[in-house]
């Protein structure tokens, strides 16, 4: 029995697009709702009572294939989508399982949109397939896109070449990177701000997280009479890894040293110091990400969407000037 979904393979275009289309229902354009209503006679779509219902529903839930990651940028995003969602009057499931098994489920039960998040990715050929098989709209969030989906990525090299600015702007004219340099984004933007500013820059000042000699090579950087008076570091979880080598340390901030976080989250500015972060805004990320997914489109218009967000600095007590003390 041919279904609504049969009909929008052929066609090339959504389910909701045709089921839009075969009840006469605005976000259309005419010469598409003729070319599907064509293709269903042509095709002897006849629908069932159920399919007749799916058809007439409106697009209620949104699948969100998610990363299986501790890190509290990852529960505020969740959060903040499911609560956009929510204000739409839209339903979400979020599943943490590998992308092919929750892209398999999501297939299953009829889900209208996905939410993908998956910064480096190599797609399997079963996810490949089981992408083929869904007619929904799909949204790539973090860094990387694929054919017949949107796609949300983030500057994170602007992110940290302003972290780098912002500090030059206060004294600092040594500054650290802490974290993983093969996370290119980030440490190119941190290199571009030493350049622009003609900076100190100097090999010990970068510490690798992935070197297994990360703590040692960490405390005798902080322990040098040269030792940075500031410091870029790449996420909250390489935070709390550093804070507590500082502690150690006994290196108070932001007296003795600067510090700038990569990840806007509101926890960090519930530190004794306040931390100034850079990152993308949660709440901008959300909400475009469902004006993107649940936006009406016609013959006239970019069909998938490839989007930039800029990052934004939030200054707090972390960061002061530096006189050389």
């Amino acid at each position: 029995m041919v279904t609504i979904k049969d009909i929008a393979k052929a066609a090339g275009v959504t389910y909701v697009t045709v089921s839009r289309a075969l009840n006469d229902e605005p976000g259309v354009s005419e010469q598409t709702r003729q070319a599907i209503k064509a293709l269903a006679e042509q095709m002897d779509y006849v629908p069932s009572l159920a399919a007749k219902k799916l058809a007439q529903r409106q697009p209620d839930t949104i699948g969100m294939i998610w990363p299986r990651i501790k890190g509290l940028f990852f529960y505020d995003l969740g959060f903040e989508i499911q609560q956009e969602a929510s204000r739409r009057g839209l339903q979400v499931i979020m599943s943490m399982v590998s992308a092919e098994e929750a892209l398999r489920t999501f297939n299953r039960y009829f889900v209208d949109y996905i939410v993908y998040w998956r910064p480096v990715w190599n797609p399997t050929l079963e996810f490949l397939q089981e992408k083929e098989k869904f007619r929904g709209e799909m949204l790539l969030l973090g860094g990387w896109k694929t054919d017949r989906a949107h796609s949300i990525t983030i500057d994170r090299t602007g992110a940290f070449l302003d972290a780098v600015r912002h500090l030059a702007e206060l004294g600092h004219s040594s500054i650290a990177f802490v974290g993983q340099q093969r996370d290119l984004d980030k440490y190119n933007g941190y290199m571009q701000g030493m350049a622009e500013g003609k900076l100190d820059y100097r090999q010990e000042l970068v510490v690798d997280t992935y070197d297994p000699a990360f703590e040692t090579r960490f405390k005798r950087m902080m322990s040098a009479p040269d030792r940075p008076s500031a410091m870029v570091i790449d996420s909250q979880g390489t935070l709390f890894r550093t804070n507590r080598l500082l502690r150690q340390l006994d290196i108070r901030i932001p007296e003795q040293l600067s510090l700038v976080v990569y990840d806007d989250i509101p926890e960090l500015d519930f530190f004794d110091v306040p931390l100034t972060t850079i990152g993308p805004s949660i709440e901008q990320m959300a909400k475009r990400t469902l004006d993107i997914l649940t936006r009406e489109t016609t013959d006239d218009g970019e069909r998938w969407l490839d989007e930039e967000i800029r990052c934004r600095l939030t200054a707090r007590s972390s960061t002061i000037p530096w006189e050389g003390k």
